[in-house]
Parts: structure tokens; sequence; C-alpha cells
């Protein structure tokens, strides 16, 4: 019989897991980084630290890094639907953090095309948006030290 080798515990560190938080760790530096923080605190002007003053730069290491956490995203939930269903669950911990996920990736994607040439809403509908998704953001954060706190693991053996 095969062995069940599930890693429920925050302390099983894979590559997966680290690509993972580096992900949210710039994330949540460039999405900060949109909002003109870093110029006048004078975090810029750390040494190697320039480029975080720079809209553009910031925004385009953002989409970099989106682009990286929802193909994580995508791996995590073909291999939980395909491979691991028999043998794994989501904690109630890791179905929050999922549901968090899945709406900051749904408020960055219309985000995108609600930045394309030629896409406009009105203020209202783009503020919300704009709020809907920092506050999914803080909710991740909040969630996530929580879980890190309380060493709640993504997934449970069944």
């Amino acid at each position: 019989m095969k062995e069940n080798k599930v890693q429920t515990r925050p302390d099983s560190k894979t590559a997966f897991w680290y690509l993972y938080l580096a992900s949210l760790i710039m994330l949540a530096f460039t999405g900060f980084g949109q909002m003109p923080l870093y110029k006048r605190y004078y975090i810029a002007d750390i040494p190697g630290m320039a480029w975080s003053a720079d809209f553009y730069t910031t925004h385009l290491v953002h989409y970099i890094f989106s682009t990286i956490l929802f193909g994580i995203a995508s791996y995590a939930v073909f291999n939980h639907v395909l491979i691991d269903k028999k043998s794994t669950a989501l904690t109630t911990s890791g179905f929050v953090r999922a549901v968090i996920i899945a709406g900051l990736l749904v408020s960055g994607l219309l985000l995108v095309t609600y930045n394309f040439a030629g896409v406009s809403l009105p203020v209202w509908a783009a503020a919300t948006l704009l709020f809907t998704h920092m506050g999914f953001a803080m909710a991740l954060i909040v969630t996530g030290l929580i879980a890190l706190i309380g060493r709640k693991p993504w997934l449970k053996a069944i």
C-alpha cells in the first residue's frame, strides 16, 4: 500500500511553500508600492530600493508575482482535485484562506481588465473594486498571521 505523505503542518516546507511565501511578500510590497508610500517615507532612498519609487516598475513586478500566485493557486487546485482528493481535505482555516485568495485573484483580474485602454467604469465601481482588492489583501494578511501563530494547516489527512 502506498504511504500517505500529506504535509499538513506549516513546518513542512517545500519549494512550493517558499514560492508561495515569496510571491505573497512581493505582492504585498509592490501592492503598497502602487500608492506613493516608498518615496514619501524614504524607503526608496535605501540602496537597492530606488525601483520601489517607480510606479511602472512596481506595477510590472506586481503583475509578474500575481501571475506566479495565479499559477501556484491553479497548481494547488488541480493537484488537490485530481491527485489528493481521496487522501486530504481542506481544513476550515485552509478553506477561509483559499476563498480569500480566490477573491484576491478575481478582483485582481477585474482590476487588470479595468486598466485596459477603452475600458471605463463609474467612479463608485472603480473605488469599490479597489477597496475590495485591498480588503482581500488585508484579510489574507490577518488570516495568514492567525494561521501561522496558531499553526493551522491548510490540509488534513482523511
